[in-house]
């Protein structure tokens, strides 16, 4: 084992630094609970940065995945028009008693091809989905349901605000023309079930005899009712045009930049999602900055626990030192040996946190609970993510701030006079 030991050394350090460093690990073999204690001080503080970033990243992922699964990232749509009266049109023909507002126009995207074509080519774009939105009404009999209809290639739709995963019986995916997937709540308004045709109408008269293929549930309330594109088309009168482009991107948080690359291509409007949920991207900014803020206190307070121990083992080897240094050893040894020590405290404290707290967020995440939604599988009970860039990062800074923390026992050290520690 010995030769192992002085082997590793050869080949690691090099052949000026071998004195300090094998001082170094023979005063931390000897050190008993002081040096365990000093360890454990280190692996505690790795321990509670991997479990506090892992648990705050963890549960701002999950609600970040609640709410922007259900939403798109960006919508293309028509910009509304500047309202402008009917005194300000200065037309000989149009006359009114009183001022009015020009009626409102229909906005659809007619090259919606050419706009998906230019859209997908861009960065951080993940997916798109042209569709037709407006509102109608669902009925069984004489009971009409007010609705939202959306029409969509079920695959587009599922890779933006994915209806699948929140299927309670039936299926999505596979729509015909003539099927229609709606949600639990209008459901059990309706008393329908999979199979049964229900009767939409739409806001121009249209009037369609669908057959129920799917029913979800979505946890938030009445849902919108799903039809094919082509269909919802015609039930709108819309011909081959769409009226919004649904998009899907990477990186949730930088789609301000996106949106103005796709205004200064597309003459539409790209609205991202951080325009109408503000507060959610503040409280996301804070919960990420809590968890660094924490973070740096618990590694503080480890390194001032790590250099409270580190003093104390230089006042208890003051003899041993004395006779180092009577010896010939420089101050810039001693210097070196107390560094050395640290560094070795770091290193084995840091790696041990990080295996210690990985397992414990693992076992953490192997917890669930019952599924709040009838038909869903179990929730985590703690929704934490192993990280490994914040996991190196936390041994990166328990290594940092040991070694500093042990800079000030080693300079007490290299300062002892070997004549007043040897009377």
């Amino acid at each position: 084992m010995n030769a192992l030991f002085q082997l590793l050394v050869s080949a690691l350090i090099p052949r000026m630094r071998r004195f300090e460093f094998q001082v170094a690990v023979r005063h931390l073999l000897s050190g008993g609970w002081q040096t365990m204690m000093t360890i454990s001080a280190v692996t505690t503080g790795v321990i509670i940065v991997i479990f506090i970033t892992s648990l705050i990243f963890g549960l701002q992922g999950n609600i970040s995945k609640l709410l922007t699964d259900s939403i798109p990232h960006i919508t293309i749509k028509v910009p509304d028009p500047t309202p402008k009266t009917l005194e300000d049109l200065h037309d000989p023909a149009v006359s009114s008693s009183r001022i009015e507002q020009q009626a409102p126009q229909l906005k659809l995207i007619d090259n919606w091809e050419q706009v998906v074509s230019i859209v997908n080519k861009l960065p951080n774009v993940k997916a798109l989905a042209p569709l037709v939105m407006g509102q109608g009404f669902a009925s069984k009999g004489a009971n009409p349901m007010g609705v939202s209809v959306i029409g969509a290639d079920p695959a587009l739709q599922d890779s933006i605000t994915p209806v699948t995963p929140d299927l309670i019986s039936g299926k999505y995916q596979g729509l015909e023309s003539d099927e229609i997937v709606i949600d639990s709540q209008l459901a059990t308004d309706l008393n329908v079930a999979v199979g049964d045709r229900i009767r939409l109408n739409s806001s121009i008269g249209v009037s369609e005899s669908l057959k129920i293929v799917g029913i979800y549930s979505s946890g938030r309330g009445r849902g919108s009712v799903y039809i094919t594109l082509r269909n919802g088309q015609s039930f709108f009168g819309y011909g081959s045009s769409v009226n919004a482009i649904y998009i899907k991107v990477d990186d949730i948080y930088d789609v301000d930049g996106l949106s103005n690359s796709i205004m200064a291509l597309v003459p539409y409007e790209a609205r991202p999602w951080t325009a109408d949920f503000g507060s959610f991207l503040s409280q996301m900014t804070a919960m990420g900055a809590s968890a660094y803020l924490i973070s740096a206190f618990s590694l503080i307070a480890s390194a001032f626990s790590i250099a409270a121990v580190l003093i104390v083992s230089v006042l208890q080897k003051s003899q041993q030192i004395g006779i180092l240094k009577s010896m010939g050893a420089k101050q810039s040894q001693i210097l070196r040996i107390f560094v050395f020590e640290g560094l070795g405290v770091a290193v084995f404290g840091s790696s041990l946190g990080a295996v210690m707290g990985t397992t414990i967020v693992y076992l953490l995440g192997l917890l669930t609970r019952a599924s709040t939604q009838a038909g869903k599988p179990p929730e985590h009970l703690f929704p934490v993510q192993i990280l490994p860039r914040y996991i190196a990062l936390a041994m990166l800074a328990a290594i940092l701030t040991t070694v500093i923390a042990s800079i000030l026992p080693a300079r007490r050290a290299a300062k002892l006079n070997p004549v007043d520690v040897m009377r």
